[in-house]
């Protein structure tokens, strides 16, 4: 077996390189080989052969939102299935013009038919009417927007919503307008409306983009995403179906589980020992294989490292993938992982894997496999699935280990309100074993949930994006026109001092606890979406939820850990991807962990099954 130490050996003390300067911006979530052992688990800093030479690397660069990704994609126009030719008809043009500087005969036409169709763009663009949100124009006409979302990311829309104070405004774009919405009272009328306002049509073009899909299995994800007939459709069908399999039950109950029993095998590998870990590089890694565990049971493809280096690979580029006309010439690296975890998942589905698995993997199969579907078409479609699995709870725990590690009061706190219900028994080596019940953890831990709480609301960077399908006016004010597309970024809304007060900027996980009734915790109310809202509400939040918490609890009752070098210093956050909700770290961090003080013998662990 390959000697992964060396693999991963890090060339710069373990550090990300730095973003590119002018990196994109923009976003729109098998052979089985032995895993590796915990060493090579606890000294792996890199990444895997589809990284540059280096450190782990992940090509940290800012990107966007979904949103952005898909005006540049499809533009804007008068119904869904026309949705890109726009922009397509502009692409082409612009070709046209380059190309005919090889050709001077064909210049004068070639010219006058893109000055034309810039033309009619930028009527399109700016063309106001009085009903509809007011119109931020750019500085620079047109590509202005464009250029600052690509520099700083969704946080552009904030800047704008802070300058403005607007509820909702339309920023002209290349492809067309969108509606940024940025008030707790807005949002509630777009989740009330998802047939006008539709998520189904956004998130569809953009599994299909991403996963490569055969002819016929993209026109299936695309067939009957709206109209009477839309549950008909593939996308709606399965949305449908995750979200019922997701919800507190039996199904999901079984996934966390094995996640909690997978979660208890990680935290052992630190017991008794220092350990220096890369942090993120570690999560990843060991949150990958219980989340997909649980999900695609005991022939899971993540338990191939090529298949999950692969996709680690394929989520750091999915800003590319999503854009680039080829990918293997453009975008190789990213390519190839995607391609590699393709394999893996064929190769699972075709030897009936997922009947091993989870009632979850169950259903997706069936609803692809009902359609006609190939197996290697429903192994991209699982592969693109995963981005929403694993892209927000690994970054997500590894800034709260950050927050509350830095706070030594807050770790304090933290341990004496996970000591009132952890018990501790003796095995018959008189070893003391510690047992975290699951269920104490939902109902008790309030500090450590609310811990959790407060790191999405500081290091949020998502967007949910809509497209709308029929003209609407929103709380009886604002017009928005048909082919729309609409972005609703959460950071406009957690990092809002109106609704979180003059402490906005601070880490304080006890602004989740005030009470109810206080008039800090009403002015809130509505303002914190970590998992969207209405249509695209995150099925996956529950077990999210119960992972990150079992995960946390096990990690600060067992482990001190010091940053190499002594101090805590801020790594840098940026998104990445257009499913990123949650930044990643520009750097990753070095940590020495080693078990705590005054428990240095104990184990813990988390007993999924146990009852009140």
């Amino acid at each position: 077996m390959k000697d992964l130490r060396k693999a991963h050996a890090p060339t710069n003390g373990g550090s990300f390189r730095k973003a590119r300067p002018g990196a994109k911006n923009v976003q729109v979530p098998l052979s089985m080989s032995p895993r590796p052992g915990a060493a090579e688990l606890v000294q792996a800093s890199g990444e895997h052969a589809y990284l540059q030479k280096g450190s782990f690397n992940p090509r940290f660069r800012n990107r966007t939102s979904q949103s952005y990704r898909l005006n540049m994609l499809n533009g804007t126009s008068n119904s869904f299935e026309d949705v890109s030719l726009g922009r397509l008809a502009f692409g082409r043009a612009t070709l046209l013009l380059v190309g005919s500087a090889l050709y001077p005969h064909r210049m004068t036409a070639a010219l006058t038919l893109f000055t034309l169709l810039v033309f009619y763009r930028l009527l399109f663009v700016y063309t106001e009417d009085k009903r509809e949100p007011r119109l931020i124009k750019p500085r620079f006409p047109l590509i202005g927007h464009a250029i600052n979302i690509y520099r700083h990311g969704s946080r552009h829309f904030v800047a704008i919503a802070r300058k403005c104070g607007l509820p909702i405004f339309l920023l002209p774009m290349p492809g067309g307008r969108i509606a940024i919405v940025t008030t707790p009272a807005l949002l509630s009328h777009v989740d009330k409306n998802p047939k006008a306002i539709a998520f189904a049509p956004i998130a569809a073009l953009v599994i299909d983009k991403l996963s490569g899909l055969s002819k016929s299995g993209s026109k299936v994800v695309l067939d009957k995403l709206m109209g009477e007939d839309k549950m008909e459709g593939y996308m709606n069908a399965v949305m449908k179906d995750i979200h019922a399999t997701l919800t507190p039950g039996p199904h999901l109950e079984t996934i966390t589980t094995q996640v909690a029993y997978d979660i208890n095998g990680s935290i052992r590998k630190l017991h008794g020992k220092t350990s220096r870990v890369n942090l993120l590089h570690w999560f990843r890694h060991e949150f990958g294989l219980s989340s997909t565990n649980g999900i695609y049971g005991p022939e899971n493809p993540f338990k191939d490292p090529k298949v999950e280096a692969g996709f680690w690979a394929f989520d750091d580029n999915i800003s590319d993938l999503l854009i680039t006309p080829k990918a293997n010439v453009t975008c190789p690296s990213g390519d190839r992982g995607r391609a590699d975890a393709w394999k893996g998942f064929e190769y699972y589905f075709t030897k009936n894997g997922h009947e091993k698995g989870s009632e979850l993997v169950k259903i997706r199969y069936r609803h692809a496999a009902d359609r006609g579907l190939s197996n290697l078409d429903i192994g991209k479609l699982e592969v693109t699935m995963i981005i929403g699995i694993l892209t927000n709870t690994v970054p997500t725990i590894f800034w709260a280990v950050y927050y509350i590690y830095r706070d030594a009061q807050l770790l304090k706190d933290l341990r004496e309100e996970i000591s009132e219900f952890a018990v501790k028994t003796t095995n018959g080596q008189g070893e003391s074993i510690w047992t975290i019940k699951n269920v104490d953890l939902n109902k008790r831990a309030k500090l450590l949930a609310a811990a959790i709480d407060e790191t999405f609301r500081h290091r949020t960077c998502g967007i949910s994006s809509r497209y709308v399908t029929e003209d609407i006016t929103l709380d009886d004010q604002y017009l928005l026109k048909k082919g729309t597309i609409m972005e609703l970024p959460n950071n406009a809304l957690h990092s809002n001092s109106e609704y979180w007060g003059e402490t906005v900027n601070e880490f304080n996980p006890r602004r989740f606890l005030a009470n109810p009734r206080s008039a800090e915790a009403k002015a809130a109310r509505g303002a914190f979406r970590p998992f969207g809202g209405g249509a695209s509400l995150c099925a996956g939040r529950h077990q999210a939820m119960s992972q990150m918490l079992g995960a946390l609890a096990l990690f600060i009752m067992s482990s001190d850990c010091d940053p190499v070098g002594g101090e805590w210093k801020f790594p840098g956050a940026h998104g990445h991807t257009i499913a990123a909700a949650v930044d990643l770290p520009s750097t990753d961090l070095w940590l020495d962990v080693k078990p705590r003080k005054g428990y240095e013998s104990d184990y813990w662990l988390l007993d999924p099954l146990a009852k009140d």
